[in-house]
């Protein structure tokens, strides 16, 4: 026994097909199942400083105390903001960060943040590092993931170096640093997405890519990247460097985003607070 339907029009088929996808979620709904099945660690500053969900350790430590933890404002509330002599917001980064030393691995970090570039009294002032610590050091340019600001052209980078086998020359930076020159506001707030993927695959076929308030600005790779790194004592660093500005919704995935998921965390429909809240389920 066959079935027929009847002729449907263009314009019916399109009514069925987004009554369909509303009634799955669509497209926005999986886009929200993915994130929240591979966040890290959230810290949205609503309530202070410490991650609102982890997987790892949630607690911040301070280099100094010259941080304002702004209950009022952000995005949507509550934000931090560092004078121009403050240090570094830490994170450890076992189980927060999805490192793997033998083997492929991929990841993000997203988080807004809002600076006035002209204010800057270093020539690099880094919002964010992760990387080798050597004593009480942390070298720039050894088995380093980072974000970094440079005055003299007004640019924002993001950077991943390897473990260090040569200098980093101009080539190494061409290779592996991305460079968007940025106008910026000094009052406006911007969304940072940094992506990698295919890190201690043993082969070339690493790339990164930065997105900058939810559009890709810049790709780099495929290239071997090794990256050897003590997870035990590993540390995510925000304002690394000199950076006086304002940082907030802190986010950390165990897999490179997709632009379509990079472009959702720029205006989410659902809060993030209640997505990436998942305590209950890692008991």
């Amino acid at each position: 026994m066959s079935f027929h339907l009847p002729h449907l029009s263009r314009g019916t088929l399109i009514v069925i097909f987004l009554a369909i996808a509303t009634a799955c979620g669509g497209p926005e709904k999986a886009i929200e199942e993915s994130l929240r099945a591979h966040i890290l660690f959230f810290a949205n500053f609503e309530k202070g400083v410490d991650a609102l969900d982890s997987l790892g350790d949630p607690l911040a430590t301070f280099d100094t105390a010259n941080t304002n933890h702004i209950k009022q404002g952000g995005n949507p509330d509550g934000y931090l903001a560092f004078s121009p002599n403050a240090g570094a917001l830490n994170y450890n980064g076992k189980n927060n960060l999805a490192y793997s030393a033998n083997s492929a691995w991929s990841g993000s970090i997203a988080f807004w943040l809002k600076a006035d570039i002209a204010s800057f009294e270093d020539d690099y002032p880094e919002p964010f590092h992760v990387g080798k610590k050597d004593g009480e050091k942390y070298p720039w340019d050894d088995a380093v993931v980072f974000v970094d600001f440079k005055k003299a052209d007004g640019t924002l980078r993001f950077g991943c170096y390897p473990n260090k086998e040569q200098l980093v020359t101009d080539d190494v930076v061409a290779a592996r640093v991305i460079s968007v020159p940025v106008n910026w506001r000094a009052n406006d707030w911007h969304h940072i997405a940094i992506t990698w993927s295919n890190f201690n695959s043993g082969k070339a076929d690493a790339e990164w890519a930065l997105y900058i308030d939810g559009t890709e600005a810049g790709r780099k790779g495929p290239l071997q990247q090794n990256m050897t790194w003590d997870i035990e004592t590993l540390v995510m660093r925000f304002n690394h460097f000199k950076y006086p500005g304002e940082i907030d919704e802190i986010a950390v995935f165990d897999k490179a985003l997709t632009p379509d998921e990079a472009k959702y965390l720029t205006a989410p429909k659902s809060p993030l607070n209640k997505l990436f809240y998942k305590k209950s389920e890692r008991r």
